[in-house]
C-alpha cells in the first residue's frame, strides 16, 4: 500500500515541475551575480607569503651601519623583505609603495613607521625590530639572548576559496533547504481530492503516510540539486571537494529540510502558510549560517552562527572544497540527524491528533 502512495505521489509532483525546476536555475542565477559582485572581496582573502618593508641608516657611526648589516641578515633569515630608501619621506613611501612598513636606524636608536592599510603587517614589523634589539642589547652585555629571539610559526589556516567556488556550493544548499515547495502538488491535490480524509480511514498508520510524502519529496529535490551542482561545474567551474562525502552531506541536508517543511504542513494544514513560515525559518539559518554574507568575514558571533544546521553544513561543504577536509563534516550531518528525527517525530504526532480530530 505504502509503495503504491509513493508512487501516485510521484505522479502528482511530476504534474507540476515548477517549482523543482525554480530550485534547479535559481541558485544558479545567484551564483553567478553573487561570485562576480563579491569575487574582489574573496581574492583578498589569501595568505602573504612575506613582509615587505623599507629601511633608512641616518646615523653616521659604524655602529649603526653594522647593527642595519645585521638587521637586514635577521630579516632576510626569517623571510622579510626590506628594501632601502635613502630619501623621501617614509610616510610618502609606505604609501606610495604600499608596503608594510618602514624602520629608520639612528645613533643607537631606531624609529618605526606603520601602514594602517596593512596593520597586520606593521604589528609584525614592529614586534620584529623590538626583538631584534633586545637581542642585540643583551649580546652586548653578554646575556644569554635565546629569549630574545624571534621564533616564527606557520600554524594551519583555512586555504583560499575564490566566490565562485564559494557561492557555487552554499545557494545550491540554501535552497535545497526550502525543499518543501516541490510538495506543494501532492498538497494541493490532496486538499482538491480529499484524499488525506480517505487515508485517515485506511489502516496505515500516521508513519507510513508520512514517509509516502517523504520519499517523493526527498527524491525530486535529490534530482534538482544534482543537476544544480552538475550545472554549477559545467558553467561556473565550481569545486566540489571530496565527492561522496559531500553526497553525504547534501542527501542529509535534503532530509532535514523536507522533514522540516512536512512538520508546518502537518502543523498548519496550509500550504501557502507552511511556505512562509518554512522560508522564515530558513531565511534566518541562513543569515547566520553564511548564505548571504560570507561566514569567513561576518560580524556574529560564532556561538551563535553554530546555532543555524546551515552553518555546519556550508562549512563543511566549503573546507572539503578548498582543504580536501573538515572538523564540521561530523557535526553537520548529526545536526541533520537532529533536525529529521525531532521534525519527523513532531509532525508524526501532529498528524494523529489531527486524524483523531477529524474522527471525533
Amino acid at each position: 500500500m505504502i509503495r503504491y502512495l509513493i508512487k501516485n505521489y510521484f505522479k502528482l509532483m511530476t504534474r507540476s515541475m515548477t517549482n523543482t525546476l525554480l530550485l534547479v536555475v535559481t541558485p544558479l542565477i545567484l551564483v553567478a551575480l553573487l561570485s562576480s559582485a563579491f569575487n574582489d572581496m574573496m581574492s583578498k582573502y589569501e595568505d602573504g607569503s612575506e613582509i615587505v618593508a623599507g629601511y633608512r641608516i641616518e646615523g653616521g657611526q659604524i655602529s649603526t651601519n653594522n647593527l642595519a648589516d645585521a638587521f637586514k641578515d635577521a630579516a632576510a633569515q626569517n623571510g622579510y623583505v626590506l628594501r632601502e630608501y635613502p630619501t623621501g619621506d617614509p610616510g610618502d613611501i609606505i604609501r606610495e609603495e604600499k608596503i608594510g612598513g618602514f624602520v629608520t636606524f639612528g645613533d643607537g636608536t631606531y624609529t618605526v613607521y606603520q601602514n594602517n592599510d596593512y596593520i597586520e603587517e606593521a604589528k609584525v614589523l614592529e614586534y620584529f625590530v623590538n626583538a631584534f634589539y633586545e637581542n642585540a642589547a643583551a649580546a652586548a652585555m653578554g646575556m644569554d639572548t635565546d629569549s630574545a629571539i624571534l621564533k616564527i610559526e606557520h600554524p594551519e589556516y583555512m586555504k583560499e576559496i575564490g566566490s565562485t567556488d564559494y557561492y557555487g556550493i552554499i545557494e545550491i544548499i540554501y535552497f535545497g533547504w526550502c525543499a518543501i515547495v516541490c510538495g506543494a502538488g501532492i498538497f494541493m491535490n490532496e486538499k482538491k481530492y480529499k484524499i488525506t480524509k480517505k487515508l485517515h480511514v485506511s489502516a496505515l498508520s500516521e508513519s507510513k503516510l508520512y514517509l509516502a510524502k517523504f520519499v517523493p519529496i526527498v527524491s525530486v529535490v535529490l534530482l534538482g540539486n544534482v543537476i544544480s551542482i552538475l550545472l554549477s561545474i559545467v558553467l561556473f567551474g565550481v569545486h566540489w571537494g571530496n565527492p561522496l562525502l559531500s553526497a553525504v552531506i547534501v542527501f542529509f541536508s535534503v532530509s532535514a529540510a523536507t522533514a522540516l517543511g512536512l512538520m508546518a504542513y502537518y502543523i498548519f494544514d496550509n500550504i501557502v502558510v507552511t511556505i512562509i513560515a518554512v522560508f522564515t525559518v530558513v531565511w534566518i539559518a541562513g543569515f547566520f549560517g553564511g548564505s548571504f554574507e560570507t561566514y569567513m568575514f561576518s560580524v556574529h558571533s560564532l556561538a551563535v552562527k553554530r546555532l543555524s544546521p546551515i552553518y555546519h553544513i556550508n562549512r563543511a561543504l566549503v573546507e572539503l572544497s578548498c582543504m580536501g577536509h573538515s572538523d564540521y563534516v561530523v557535526s553537520a550531518i548529526l545536526y541533520c540527524v537532529a533536525v529529521f528525527v525531532g521534525c519527523s517525530l513532531v509532525a508524526v504526532a501532529a498528524g494523529n491528533l489531527r486524524k483523531r480530530g477529524g474522527a471525533a
